[in-house]
């Protein structure tokens, strides 16, 4: 199985993290078409265009998609650990590590979307814009953009704090490990205060005037 080096393809320029929060349910696909993109689990189903990565760390997701993952054009990383001896040629493999960034594995940080930072950060990228990271549930009560039958709400907000103290330990490495990379969070209503914040409206509107 493949097992990534890191190559720093995406060296000194911007990268967008495509979570998986309710707050994306309108969003207009259209706007990263252009951009260096990680998706996490259910945003390959956007296309390569859109798309150009899709991380995944949990082994359920990937036996309910894995048919469909292989048929897609871009490039699928895991740092699930049931999976490091894969024979699959078209999975990418790293290390897991527990906890924080890493320039020679995916720090874990309890979810698949910290895992997509360290990602960007070992591709180079200088500016890296969080899109979707919600770390909540929506006013009705849904927790995905997307309609997933495998994440259960209730069992979902067990583990937000978790997610939010892995995010703790990332902002700390990225100061020490990772200087002068800079993470905004573009998510309204955002329980995600590590980082600084910028509204999706103002940011989209800016990005297309410059």
């Amino acid at each position: 199985m493949p097992r990534w080096i890191p190559v720093k393809s995406w060296d000194g320029e911007d990268a967008f993290i495509i979570g998986g929060g309710d707050s994306l349910k309108s969003f207009d696909w259209n706007l990263l078409k252009s951009e260096n993109t990680i998706g996490c689990n259910d945003a390959f189903k956007h296309g390569v265009d859109v798309c150009k990565v899709c991380i995944f760390g949990d082994v359920k997701w990937f036996k309910a998609f894995e048919l469909e993952l292989h048929h897609y054009k871009g490039t699928v990383f895991t740092n699930a650990t049931a999976l490091y001896r894969t024979r699959l040629d078209w999975l990418w493999v790293m290390k897991r590590q527990p906890l924080g960034l890493y320039n020679d594995a995916l720090g874990w940080n309890y979810n698949t979307g910290a895992s997509a930072v360290n990602l960007a950060l070992l591709l180079g990228a200088k500016r890296i814009f969080l899109l979707g990271f919600d770390m909540q549930l929506s006013k009705d009560g849904k927790i995905n953009w997307h309609v997933n039958k495998l994440d259960k709400p209730k069992a979902v907000v067990k583990v937000f704090p978790d997610f939010l103290k892995g995010f703790k330990k990332l902002a700390i490495d990225l100061k020490t490990k990772f200087p002068g990379v800079e993470v905004i969070n573009i998510t309204d209503d955002s329980k995600l205060n590590e980082f600084p914040k910028v509204g999706v409206k103002e940011f989209w509107e800016k990005r297309k005037a410059s």
